[in-house]
């Protein structure tokens, strides 16, 4: 039996790219809406992921269910059992609310069917019934009112994409944002529990970035004022978000010694442009792994996964 069930959702209009490119980056898999896997990945590292379920037990029946629960004698204060609903299988409302009272008779403890401490959940999926500890990811958006921003800031969801697509299991790396504007990327990095800083060449836009984390309770000297040029530390990952001239020229060239500084800092680069720059990566020493998009109206990200040669 798997360990979990990921259940996946997203926009197709516009997020569709990045949903399955992050998914692939995961589970090294097709892509799939439940997915049963033994991968255990945090279920609030992804907006995508939007319910995770820590699998007990799988039967054939909601009879063998219970009696397999019945031998595991469990027991939890303030507990909750629902049935998850899949867009695979109708059930029935009412046969799903007697079979959930049914279930949570043989756990012992207090239930609370109004602010239950904990979730379980029983599905029906493919003919067969699975039950385990339903998290749902509520919360993934709890960063995006912030003190300060841009409308054209990096939506919360390309930033996490982003972070997931450069860290993929390895949590442990170091990240650097070095145009980090007020901080979008850094925030959701430290909300992931990433060892991630963050800087900028315009001193104004620092400032604003170390108030935005800081209102979080984060230590606002992850972010600094300085120059992607006089960067001398070395980091595992690279996240860049290359400007494009909102407000000031930006040309092409400079576009691309951004990309030429990036490879100096760090082994392993995404990096979100709103023209393709292939060839230029390919230039600078990066090949590119994976490639997607996130479109909005009549504006498209592209968003590089680029390694180092070897």
């Amino acid at each position: 039996m798997k360990k979990f069930l990921y259940v996946y959702n997203y926009y197709p209009q516009y997020e569709e790219s990045m949903a399955l490119l992050e998914f692939e980056r995961f589970f090294h898999a097709p892509y799939e809406k439940y997915h049963f896997t033994d991968i255990d990945i945090a279920y609030d590292r992804s907006v995508f992921i939007k319910v995770k379920l820590t699998l007990f037990h799988e039967a054939s029946s909601v009879e063998e269910l219970i009696a397999l629960l019945a031998k595991d004698h469990l027991y939890y204060e303030d507990f909750k059992v629902v049935y998850y609903k899949n867009d695979l299988t109708h059930y029935d409302y009412r046969t799903s609310l007697r079979e959930a009272s049914a279930i949570s008779e043989v756990i012992d403890g207090t239930t609370s069917l109004t602010n239950p401490k904990l979730e379980f959940a029983f599905t029906y999926i493919s003919g067969t019934y699975y039950f385990g500890l339903l998290e749902r990811n509520k919360d993934w958006d709890r960063y995006e009112v912030k003190p300060y921003s841009y409308s054209h800031s990096l939506p919360l969801k390309v930033a996490r994409c982003a972070l997931n697509l450069g860290v993929g299991s390895q949590l442990k790396a170091s990240v650097i944002d070095p145009a980090c504007g007020v901080g979008t990327v850094v925030l959701e990095g430290l909300g992931m529990g990433l060892d991630i800083v963050g800087s900028d060449i315009n001193r104004y836009v620092s400032y604003k970035g170390r108030q935005n984390i800081a209102h979080f309770g984060f230590d606002p000297m992850r972010i600094t004022k300085k120059d992607i040029h006089d960067i001398t530390a070395h980091y595992d990952v690279c996240i860049l978000d290359v400007p494009y001239g909102v407000y000031a020229p930006f040309t092409i060239e400079e576009q691309i010694d951004l990309i030429h500084e990036a490879y100096r800092i760090a082994d392993r680069l995404v990096v979100i442009t709103h023209v393709l720059l292939n060839e230029a990566i390919a230039r600078i020493g990066f090949t590119i792994t994976a490639q997607c998009t996130y479109t909005k109206g009549q504006f498209t990200r592209y968003i590089s996964l680029c390694e180092k040669e070897a």
